[in-house]
């Protein structure tokens, strides 16, 4: 935990106490380890941490709603978030949506860009941020997968939107 939250060991072990202490966090010794878990009979767990988790989950779901609506033609293979959105380290409130999207090789481009420009526009009235794409279809992708650094980088850190994961795609 002390890792994924940037913070060192000592003080995220004073912080995991300190929750315990109000409740908010269980702590069961095991042998020489210590687990943690939220308590969520605490009301604060119950009613503010666990829908605020819901509502994140269904910012996404309508982030995904908004980038596919204007799409008539046949939908992406993926759709994968990536970048600064869900780099803790590097998340600004006005940081980009990142989107990786990749097609069918036989879709439009063309058509695709023009209609998937209606989602760009959508997504920075609805969210305030903009919505910057790379599209590829599917053989671009799988040609560069492996020796294009930007793919190897969303390879190692992204959040699946809609489809087909990044490994899945064949």
């Amino acid at each position: 935990m002390a890792r994924a939250t940037g913070i060192s060991h000592v003080n995220c072990n004073g912080s995991l106490q300190e929750l315990s202490q109000h409740g908010l966090v269980k702590m069961r010794k095991v042998g020489r380890s210590i687990l943690y878990s939220l308590n969520r009979e605490h009301i604060l767990v119950d009613e503010i941490l666990v829908p605020l988790f819901k509502k994140e989950e269904r910012l996404f779901l309508s982030l995904t709603k908004t980038i596919l609506s204007p799409l008539s033609g046949p939908k992406p293979i993926s759709i994968l978030l990536f970048g600064s959105q869900i780099d803790e380290k590097r998340a600004r409130p006005d940081s980009d949506f990142d989107v990786l999207c990749v097609i069918p090789d036989e879709t439009n481009l063309r058509k695709f860009k023009s209609e998937i420009s209606q989602s760009e526009a959508q997504v920075e009235r609805k969210y305030g941020n903009r919505l910057s794409l790379l599209i590829m279809k599917r053989n671009e992708f799988l040609r560069r997968r492996r020796r294009y650094p930007l793919l190897l980088e969303i390879e190692e850190q992204n959040r699946l939107l809609f489809g087909k994961h990044f490994r899945e795609i064949k």
